[in-house]
């Protein structure tokens, strides 16, 4: 439905509020939110208003703004006035609710504050078709499309594929090569910049999120040892010497010589300890360098977005991918790739076994219990491929239903679905380590720690958009030696690697969550074990 863009004026009253919400849910049913988020969104601007109410009086003017920016559905309130800010939370356990990773989440709001202008900015997700209906489109039209050989002569079939196929081919992949660089640089960084803001998160905050990047670290390192094993002979590291060697010379690999050679040779590893870098001395830097954070945030954001407008040329990527396939009597290798899926599969699997059995002998609650609280989450993730889809239920039957305090639910499930990624991680050191073998690229100790790296950080760099694991893809293959053909397969396989790591994030995030809860007392078990 088209988006008819609005910016009207209206006072603090009660009426006005009131007004302003039932516009809102309007709009958002308009372009096909999820019911729970929908009303997560309206209690939140409702309370915003409110707060601004007390604050400045019901005779205060305020603005409320609809419209899109590159595609995507925003609303924005403001308020002239001294600076205010509704979302503030804070407290010395958390820290505030206005984090920048927080902010980043579709359907969480972000305040800013300038000229004299209080300012609350949220983004939306409008509905869009089902990725998996999208892959379908685009191999059936290669299927048909590909029939014509027979009537075409082959020197024709030769000129459509270099001249035309080929050509549009490469373009998208060097579109994909324009933002990913800058996409791990922008996102480690801010990154770093949250984490480590002193005033921004707090004690529990800072350990939430370590505590996150750790599994994500140790879950890709079990599976990259265990695929490893089944994939892959290592060469090179035959003994204890080579080892060590291996390893100084990975160390010093890592370490930039400079600021510009990474980013001109796109040695990711190293713009990744550029990233870390920064991102630390700008928080060592605080105040000081605070308009250089808030860049750091907005060049990240945009990113973000360039790369969702990117991803909507995806579905003629595959098409094209699984074209030439077929001209080219390829199509077995998309066929083989049921072992790294079935692979990938029991993994993950395995890793949320002994996670959930955890939870459950840990507080005491019966297994099929806990399976039908989590199962909504999960299944909507599955579902959709699209964990803002899943946000809302994720975070109600946290709170409501597994009984972990509210307070620890709004902090950790918008954090943790911008950072907590493991399935998603999984999958990317899964392909690379089966792409490897196929392409016979020598492997070793040495090459294995580099792509579990490789794996988690970009993992976690990775936006939440159709089309960002393409870019991810691109970095680590150029990094680990991988052809370029590998992304051709990975690519047109990965929405359905995609539905399943979205479906078992949402879980391992609730699972963390529970169990982080519990170990700092904001766990209800009575209600976990109901």
């Amino acid at each position: 439905m088209k988006i008819i863009p609005l910016k009207k004026d209206y006072l603090l009253s009660g009426s006005c509020i009131d007004e302003v919400s039932s516009d809102l849910q309007e709009f958002l049913d308009s372009i096909g939110t999820q019911r729970k988020n929908a009303i997560a969104s309206r209690l939140t601007v409702e309370n915003i208003l409110l707060d601004w109410q007390e604050h400045f009086g019901q005779d205060t003017v305020f603005t409320y703004t609809k419209n899109r920016f590159l595609g995507k559905p925003f609303i924005t309130l403001s308020v002239k006035g001294e600076a205010f800010n509704p979302l503030e939370k804070d407290d010395d356990d958390f820290g505030d609710f206005s984090s920048s990773l927080i902010q980043n989440n579709d359907y969480t709001p972000s305040y800013n504050y300038s000229k004299g202008v209080n300012t609350i900015t949220m983004r939306f997700s409008k509905k869009e078709m089902n990725p998996i209906w999208k892959l379908l489109i685009a191999i059936v039209a290669a299927v048909i499309f590909s029939l014509s050989k027979k009537a075409i002569p082959d020197s024709a079939i030769v000129f459509l594929k270099d001249n035309i196929l080929n050509p549009l081919y490469n373009t998208f992949l060097g579109i994909m090569a324009t933002v990913e660089i800058p996409l791990v640089f922008f996102s480690i960084t801010s990154g770093i910049i949250g984490i480590g803001d002193s005033t921004t998160f707090g004690r529990i905050g800072r350990k939430l999120v370590l505590r996150f990047l750790a599994v994500i670290l140790a879950f890709t390192s079990i599976a990259g040892v265990v695929c490893g094993a089944i994939f892959i002979h290592f060469e090179g590291d035959a003994n204890i010497t080579a080892i060590v060697t291996g390893g100084i010379d990975l160390l010093l690999d890592i370490i930039p010589k400079s600021l510009i050679d990474p980013f001109t040779s796109g040695n990711t590893m190293q713009i990744v300890i550029i990233a870390i870098l920064i991102g630390i001395t700008l928080v060592v830097l605080g105040e000081k360098a605070k308009t250089l954070s808030t860049l750091t945030y907005e060049a990240n954001r945009l990113i973000i977005h360039i790369t969702a407008l990117i991803s909507k040329l995806l579905p003629v990527f595959i098409f094209i991918v699984f074209l030439n396939m077929i001209w080219s009597g390829n199509i077995h290798l998309f066929i083989n790739m049921w072992k790294p899926i079935l692979a990938y599969i029991l993994i993950i699997l395995a890793l949320i076994s002994v996670k959930f059995a955890r939870v459950v002998i840990k507080e005491k609650v019966k297994p099929m219990v806990l399976i039908k609280k989590m199962l909504p989450t999960f299944l909507i993730g599955f579902g959709t491929a699209s964990s803002t889809a899943a946000n809302g239920e994720c975070s109600d039957s946290l709170h409501r239903l597994m009984g972990v305090n509210n307070r620890f639910v709004e902090f950790g499930q918008p954090v943790g679905s911008t950072v907590f990624m493991p399935s998603t991680a999984i999958n990317f050191i899964v392909c690379s380590i089966y792409m490897a073998n196929y392409y016979d690229v020598h492997t070793s100790l040495t090459w294995l720690v580099i792509a579990v790296l490789l794996s988690s950080f970009v993992a976690i760099a990775t936006p939440p958009v159709a089309g960002g694991a393409i870019a991810a893809y691109s970095i680590i293959f150029s990094q680990l030696g991988i052809p370029t053909d590998a992304l051709a397969i990975v690519v047109a396989i990965d929405i359905l690697f995609d539905f399943i790591a979205t479906g078992f994030d949402g879980s391992f995030l609730q699972l963390e969550l529970i169990k982080q809860a519990d170990e700092n007392n904001m766990l209800n078990v009575d209600i976990l074990r109901k």
